[in-house]
């Protein structure tokens, strides 16, 4: 959704409302994210510091990088790398980001030192409008099946009624009859299924078992943390990616880049079309086809990869120099994102989505004026 206000996202049955789960979680990131910012404030003056998603953290590890190089070398325009100026206005050196996950970096934007958090599970108008937020989308990025089988990419396929299946606890090895069916003469392993899933609040979570929802047989709804039916928890993309490899027959859940950079096998779903599938820019790209995202309805199709995930940011309201030094990093990661998104397994915002934000940004601050 890309507000600052005006229309709800639809949740499968989440039990809980996002408020609610941010203010849970609070109590777990509090003392923690207090102090970690407290400490870091001393040298906090002209950097940009955020917190959230940890499926975002590759893209902006490298945009920031590079914007870093940028402002150095005082280029105004981040389009064409042009231009030079001794008053470049997003005056920061450096971005310090904190990847607690999508709900913790909601929580970490309480303290005055963080600029924005990054998260794959958006807040409604009504939620954005009650703590004073705006929001706007960043980047696709996909979450995917992942395990540690002797099978490359692309050779293993699960549907949602399997994949619910193995996290409802009732499918429990790999030579399973209903995962025999899926994958055709694919010889596959008499070995038991060892099942991982997230801990903490995840975005990850979130569009994972947005998928599973798909399943009648999925009974645990959709959200970004719940109780798992079964399996081991994990802390972190980076514990989750550990998890799986460490052990033999292991299935999680994980952003697509740092899954394949981990040598995982990468699961093939079946769409909603029903469509066998592959996690590829392609697809992706084709789940976010058709989004009017000048009217905020940012909802996956049903074609293209299922667990695409738009990633948001979300930052305080108000018109400030923080504002200012994020929004000036958002312009120039608009700008390098597509030179660097391939490779590290997003999507860039099409520019439609880019105009749309730079419109938001331009209405919410005239109104605020």
């Amino acid at each position: 959704m890309l507000a600052s206000g005006n229309d709800g996202v639809a949740v499968v049955r989440q039990p809980w409302s996002l408020g609610r789960r941010i203010a849970i979680a609070a109590i777990t990131f509090v003392g923690l994210g207090f102090l970690v910012f407290a400490t870091a404030g001393s040298n906090a003056e002209g950097r940009l510091m955020g917190a959230g998603s940890t499926l975002v953290q590759p893209i902006l590890q490298s945009v920031s990088t590079a914007y870093q190089g940028y402002i150095a070398a005082d280029r105004v325009n981040p389009a064409t790398r042009e231009g030079q100026s001794s008053d470049w206005a997003g005056s920061v050196s450096a971005l310090d980001y904190d990847p607690v996950g999508s709900i913790g970096g909601l929580v970490r934007l309480d303290n005055p030192a963080v600029h924005f958090a990054a998260t794959e599970v958006p807040m409604t108008v009504a939620e954005l409008a009650a703590e004073d937020r705006m929001q706007f989308p960043l980047i696709l990025g996909a979450a995917a099946p992942v395990v540690n089988l002797d099978l490359p990419s692309g050779m293993l396929t699960l549907d949602a009624d399997v994949l619910a299946a193995i996290y409802a606890g009732t499918v429990t090895n790999w030579n399973d009859p209903a995962i025999a069916a899926l994958n055709g003469a694919t010889e596959l392993p008499d070995l038991p299924i060892a099942v991982r899933h997230r801990r903490e609040g995840s975005g990850t979570t979130y569009t994972f078992t947005g998928y599973l929802a798909k399943s009648t047989s999925w009974t645990a709804g959709r959200a970004a943390q719940l109780n798992w039916p079964v399996g081991e928890a994990t802390d972190g993309s980076s514990g989750m990616v550990a998890a799986v490899a460490a052990t033999e027959g292991a299935i999680g859940y994980a952003e697509i880049g740092r899954a394949r950079r981990a040598g995982l096998t990468v699961v093939n779903t079946v769409d909603g079309d029903g469509v066998n599938v592959a996690a590829t820019p392609e697809t992706i790209a084709a789940a976010a086809t058709g989004i009017d995202w000048s009217a905020g309805n940012a909802a996956i199709t049903g074609a293209g990869w299922p667990m695409t995930a738009i990633v948001y940011v979300v930052t305080k309201a108000e018109k400030s120099a923080q504002t200012d030094r994020a929004l000036a990093f958002f312009r120039y990661f608009y700008a390098e994102a597509p030179r660097r998104a391939d490779e590290l397994g997003y999507v860039a915002l099409p520019p439609a989505a880019v105009e749309a934000v730079e419109g938001l940004w331009a209405s919410h601050f005239e109104q605020k004026s």
